[in-house]
């Protein structure tokens, strides 16, 4: 066979080849396009299924949060009326467990205290309680207890920690008063004891507790305790119920956030 015969039937069959593998290629590329068109449209068939419920879930997300924020301001204003009542509760209980008793009479004097201090009922109460853990005396408490105002308010200390000191000197054999210039004589728990302490504080800071509360400052202070009076008051009424339609709200909102956050991840996943 001559040399150019032979030459044409090779790139012939080669063409042939070449010529099938394009095709080959061509017919795969289309199928490719045709199942990404399938897939496009399922796609776009799933988001129009879908957008109605994505919308009522916005829908019920946004009137979730207005309720949400709407409860919010009213368990703001609540909790916090039921917090106040809890610190009363708290302070009464921390005298009583000192005493070994409840005491009516310490109760009603720090309420007095209050009327003419700056110191809230809640504050004196336990002051009156740490003075309790060195005497179970309620005579010698309340002497202790005016004195411990007036110390507090002369030299602008907390009332706790003035409390702890008169506590302290009353009740041991260290006088915790004397770099205050106070001295103390007597056995502890002795009425001379309790004399020279309360006798010594009132001659160098008697009175400035109840002078203090008859300033601008004070008289605000005093008008902050009686509004925390009334709502320790509306506390102690809702504090029963608030209890329990807090623990329903809080199981409310957690099992609402976890089907919504369920929701939108199938959505969106």
């Amino acid at each position: 066979m001559p040399i150019d015969n032979e030459l044409k039937i090779k790139v012939q069959v080669n063409n042939q080849k070449a010529n099938k593998s394009f095709k080959e290629t061509e017919k795969a590329i289309k199928d490719v396009e045709k199942q990404a068109k399938s897939t496009e449209a399922g796609m776009e068939r799933m988001r129009i299924a879908t957008s109605g419920l994505r919308r009522s879930i916005g829908a019920l997300r946004n009137n979730f949060l207005l309720v949400s924020f709407a409860l919010g301001g009213v368990g703001a204003a609540l909790g916090k009326t039921v917090k106040l009542f809890g610190q009363q509760e708290l302070a009464e209980k921390k005298l009583e467990t000192a005493l070994g008793k409840t005491s009516q009479a310490l109760l009603d004097q720090a309420s007095a205290l209050q009327s003419v201090t700056t110191f809230g009922d809640e504050n004196i109460i336990q002051a009156q309680a740490l003075i309790a853990a060195f005497t179970d005396d309620e005579e010698a408490i309340k002497r202790a207890t005016e004195a411990t105002l007036d110390l507090a308010a002369a030299k602008g200390m907390d009332l706790f920690a003035a409390a702890d000191l008169v506590a302290k000197t009353l009740g041991s054999t260290t006088n915790a008063m004397s770099r205050y210039g106070i001295e103390v004589t007597g056995a502890v728990g002795s009425t001379e004891r309790l004399d020279t302490l309360t006798q010594n504080i009132a001659n160098t800071f008697g009175g400035q507790a109840k002078a203090q509360a008859e300033t601008l400052t004070g008289s605000l202070e005093q008008m902050g305790n009686s509004v925390g009076d009334a709502a320790e008051a509306v506390g102690s009424l809702l504090a029963p119920a608030v209890i329990v339609t807090s623990g329903v709200i809080k199981s409310m909102a957690d099992e609402l956030s976890r089907l919504i956050n369920n929701r939108i991840s199938f959505v969106y996943a």
